[in-house]
């Protein structure tokens, strides 16, 4: 998920021992998730999106990758469609596009 700050970056590998070191038993240290999303039951595909991106921002690959049975034509409109709606926002964070509900709120969005 991005971070809601811009300042905010993911630990390398080196940071992430030093977390399980001080955490132990205490707090997983939980990868991103991967894989894709079931977009059955919505009368559009762009509902479909909006409903998983409410509840789990994404990264804009995940979402692309959750497309693939669809063609790049098909997927490019339905992400243009997305955008323009105003139901969605595109969030960038170190390097990466992130799709979001509009409800959300990040400062200094890029």
């Amino acid at each position: 998920r991005p971070p809601v700050e811009t300042w905010v970056e993911p630990p390398d590998d080196e940071g992430l021992l030093r977390a399980r070191a001080i955490l132990g038993a205490v707090a997983q240290v939980v990868h991103p998730a991967e894989g894709t999303f079931d977009l059955q039951g919505f009368d559009t595909l762009v509902d479909a999106i909006v409903g998983i991106i409410t509840r789990h921002p994404m990264r804009e690959d995940e979402l692309v990758k959750t497309l693939s049975r669809w063609s790049s034509a098909d997927v490019n409109v339905t992400l243009q469609e997305l955008e323009y709606s105003g139901r969605a926002q595109v969030i960038e964070r170190y390097g990466c596009r992130f799709w979001s509900a509009v409800a959300a709120h990040y400062p200094d969005k890029k």
